[in-house]
């Protein structure tokens, strides 16, 4: 399973706030890969969040036994984007074209190999006083957790709020065939992010994710996730997103200082 991450500080609200501009960019970044879509993009504006900094847009759609995700932060000037795919793309285009659409300043970004350990960054120590949030892999080898629509649907609906994050959708889940074997995969969005699985009903692999824009007790969540989806585990494995945000991240300054910039510049050549 090929995963690609892209973490991005100090963007363009403007953008980052274009609901027309986010579904568009889901729709056609796939098709210009190369790769199979299974749903239209499902697009959720998020501006009344208990923390106001976690406001923006978070969107998704499911490829063929994967899913390609954004989280804007306008507030913050940051935005995270994760594409999963059982099918190879070429990573040097997406991330051209995530510039294009979403110019920023800075930029981090990996393509990951689920089965392979040696592919997630070694670098990078978790600061949880700098960084983002974390995101967990879970993978799974003789998946033994639901595995029915109905069955998954239930978890994923009250998943979040065993877990402590804040749910701001229900589960949406959907069966496809990927190569000739049928994969059931279901997302919700958090506040924080998002959760999602991907089971591959022959092979009996599943693939889990969870995202989330601010540390968790990480022995406490995992303790909650492993029962509920009892198989055994073949990656888990948890890096930092955002790697030193805290230090990145820019202060929005108040938007009359912007407006009225030009007025000192022209005062200052009047009294020189």
């Amino acid at each position: 399973m090929n995963h690609f991450v892209m973490d991005a500080f100090n963007g363009y609200r403007s953008r980052l706030d274009d609901i027309t501009l986010v579904h568009e960019f889901l729709e056609e970044l796939p098709l210009k890969l190369g790769l199979k879509t299974v749903m239209p993009p499902f697009i959720l504006p998020y501006y009344n969040g208990v923390v106001p900094e976690d406001c923006g847009i978070s969107a998704f759609v499911f490829l063929a036994g994967g899913h390609f995700t954004i989280h804007t932060f306008s507030f913050r000037e940051a935005y995270y984007i994760d594409l999963v795919s059982v099918e190879p793309f070429d990573a040097v285009k997406l991330e051209q074209i995530i510039k294009e659409t979403f110019p920023a300043e800075k930029t981090a970004s990996y393509l990951l190999e689920r089965e392979r350990n040696d592919s997630y960054p070694k670098n990078i120590e978790i600061n949880e006083e700098m960084d983002f949030g974390p995101h967990l892999f879970l993978d799974f080898k003789n998946y033994n957790g639901p595995k029915t629509l109905d069955d998954l649907f239930g978890v994923f609906d009250t998943l979040p709020f065993e877990i402590g994050m804040t749910p701001i959708m229900r589960p949406y889940v959907t069966k496809n065939m990927v190569q000739n074997e049928p994969v059931i995969s279901i997302m919700t969005m958090i506040a924080e992010s998002h959760i999602s699985l991907h089971y591959f009903e022959q092979t009996g692999l599943a693939y889990l994710d969870l995202f989330s824009c601010r540390f968790f007790n990480y022995e406490e969540v995992i303790s909650k996730l492993k029962p509920v989806f009892n198989s055994t585990v073949t990656n888990e494995t948890l890096i930092s997103r955002g790697s030193k945000y805290h230090q990145f991240k820019k202060i929005a300054s108040p938007q009359a200082w912007d407006s009225g910039s030009w007025v000192r510049n022209v005062y200052r050549r009047q009294q020189a």
